[in-house]
């Protein structure tokens, strides 16, 4: 009896994280000026603090200290159609899978009274994830519920290294928590379906380079390269199993200490910003993610390891958008980004179900003094219909979306 117990919660904790650790695409908006754009050009922005995030580089325009603070929300609308679906998973769709969670930042950026060296730090999140589809839909032995949460602390140095040309480092602490909901399928004397869990979490290193070139005043270039972070999340994968004894009723629970390797791809962003008058100017992007390093997963216990085959691709990032100064205290600005689909559709899972992205955002900024700018952007994400085709059951999301709103606040001390 052990033995199975012992076998089903190793199977079902190991397929059931395969999609988690090759997922969570990074964010592309950190609640600043740039995300009334989709960050289109942000790699060669110079708007605030938080540019941090984007180019380390990028503070060696800034001038004097800088504080930048933004809060919001991101509210996900995720329902799913069932195409086929085996006997064993049943038919439900599971409802609205989406949740509304919280997004803030903050950023800072010292002067230090140089002409040459720069610095600051950085607070927010890089990646993350929230669903809850309830514990009787179709795909539930790949997912009930999901909440994956990765952020870092960047402190930062940038040196201007002639008139025109800058570089900057970030060194990164990231902290990542993972807790995943799933149900285990019965076999044996086992009556009905069984509950999951796998959670844990982690603190690692990684971190980011960046350059800024000006070519002339409202004419910049930027590139930035951000590291594979290479989380492992120490935690407890747990299993409760009901059975049949002669008639008894009894439960047998199993936990298993876990190690869960979930990395995150590195990737590249090229920007280009560019004044085209007095009040209107344009910005670019175009960035690569090394989703293909990702062939494999390993979790292990304190039992056995196994390896898990994720199958992801490179995928591909491009963004447009404009800015438009209405008067002298408020700027306003829009702007679309697209990002290729890394999975196909027999690979992909309900833990974390990306497809390809299409981001619109518009935003606003208004100038209270010399000092104070208050600003905000909304940003709707369509999220594709993230088809699966699995063994036991398959569908689409018939909506696949996310909306963010977010006010942000900056000061020149």
């Amino acid at each position: 009896m052990t033995r199975t117990v012992h076998a089903c919660a190793l199977l079902a904790m190991i397929s059931a994280s395969s999609a988690v650790s090759a997922g969570g695409l990074w964010l592309n908006e950190y609640g600043d000026f740039a995300g009334g754009r989709a960050a289109a050009g942000a790699a060669a922005g110079v708007d605030e603090a938080m540019t941090i995030a984007y180019n380390p580089a990028s503070i060696s325009a800034l001038e004097g200290s800088h504080l930048f603070v933004s809060a919001g929300a991101i509210i996900g609308d995720m329902t799913f159609d069932v195409g086929y679906s085996e006997p064993p998973n049943g038919g439900t769709d599971g409802g609205n899978a989406g949740e509304t969670s919280p997004a803030a930042s903050l950023a800072y950026v010292h002067d230090i009274d140089s002409d040459q060296w720069h610095v600051g730090v950085a607070l927010g999140g890089l990646s993350g994830a929230g669903f809850d589809y309830g514990k009787d839909w179709v795909g539930r032995y790949q997912a009930t519920k999901v909440s994956l949460r990765i952020m870092a602390l960047s402190p930062t140095i940038a040196y201007r290294l002639t008139d025109h040309l800058s570089v900057g480092v970030s060194a990164q602490a990231v902290y990542g928590d993972l807790e995943l909901d799933f149900a285990v399928p019965g076999n044996l004397a086992a009556v009905g379906d069984g509950e999951g869990s796998l959670d844990g979490d982690d603190i690692t290193g990684a971190f980011s380079l960046g350059a800024l070139y000006e070519l002339r005043p409202g004419s910049r270039f930027g590139l930035f390269y951000q590291s594979e972070v290479d989380l492992k999340f120490d935690g407890d994968g747990k299993v409760n199993l009901a059975f049949d004894r002669f008639g008894e009723g009894s439960e047998v629970f199993r936990t298993l200490a876990t190690d869960t390797e979930l990395p995150l791809a590195e990737y590249v962003r090229f920007s280009i910003h560019q004044d085209l008058d007095e009040r209107w100017g344009v910005d670019l992007s175009l960035g690569w993610d090394n989703w293909s390093a990702l062939d494999n997963v390993l979790v292990s216990t304190q039992d056995g390891q196994s390896g898990i085959t994720t199958r992801w691709r490179d995928t591909w990032h491009y963004a447009w958008g404009v800015q438009y100064k209405l008067h002298d205290r408020c700027d306003l600005t829009g702007g679309i980004a697209y990002d290729s689909n890394p999975v196909k559709a027999r690979d992909r899972n309900a833990q974390l179900p990306i497809d390809r992205q299409i981001r619109y955002a518009l935003g606003a900024r208004y100038h209270l003094n010399d000092s104070i700018r208050f600003g905000g952007y909304l940003n709707y994400a369509d999220l594709g219909s993230a088809n699966i085709n699995a063994q036991d059951f398959g569908g689409e999301f018939n909506t696949n979306r996310a909306l963010s709103v977010i006010i942000n606040l900056s000061w020149v001390l």
